[in-house]
């Protein structure tokens, strides 16, 4: 009886020791946090450019309306499904393209962003899209958010203040 547990046992850690060490071979995946947004590349595409738009990327707050509503009734826009508009920021005319959640996936890998503020779906008033975002092109059809862009810097704050509104309100 005794050499049979031995054997088991033997076995069992065996068995044990082989599954540590396959498991130990897998790389974890590494993801993101979003502090306050990240630029991506190669978002929507416009007529006459290669590439892509840079897209705004950021968080989303699942407590408070979508933000589609949210824009819609700030620019009186009627509408908050395929939102753009074009708004004036100091002194230029830009247009601001929002992402939907589909458009989002098709674009970026949104699986490599960790998600901060975990709710629960009790919780969820907006939106159950984790990340949310945008676009921006001049009148002249040039990416605002590209690093040559004279309107980059003007841009992100605009999109910042925007997002801090949306969050506060």
């Amino acid at each position: 009886m005794k050499p049979i547990i031995k054997t088991l046992f033997c076995k069992g850690l065996f068995v044990l020791l082989i599954l540590m060490l396959s498991t130990s071979c897998i790389t974890p995946r590494h993801t993101v946090e979003i502090n306050s947004y990240v630029l991506m590349e190669n978002g929507k595409e416009i007529l006459g450019k290669e590439k892509g738009l840079i897209a705004f990327i950021f968080e989303n707050n699942q407590r408070k309306m979508p933000f589609a509503q949210f824009v819609a009734y700030k620019y009186n826009l009627g509408t908050y499904t395929d939102v753009s508009y074009w708004v004036t920021v100091d002194g230029y005319r830009l247009k601001v393209f929002l992402y939907e959640n589909a458009e989002l996936e098709k674009y970026f890998d949104i699986s490599q962003f960790m998600v901060s503020n975990v709710e629960t779906e009790a919780n969820i008033v907006g939106s159950k899209a984790k990340f949310l975002a945008m676009s921006v092109i001049s009148e002249s059809n040039e990416d605002c958010l590209a690093d040559n862009s004279l309107y980059k810097n003007i841009t992100i704050k605009y999109l910042e203040a925007l997002k801090d509104e949306y969050n506060k309100s």
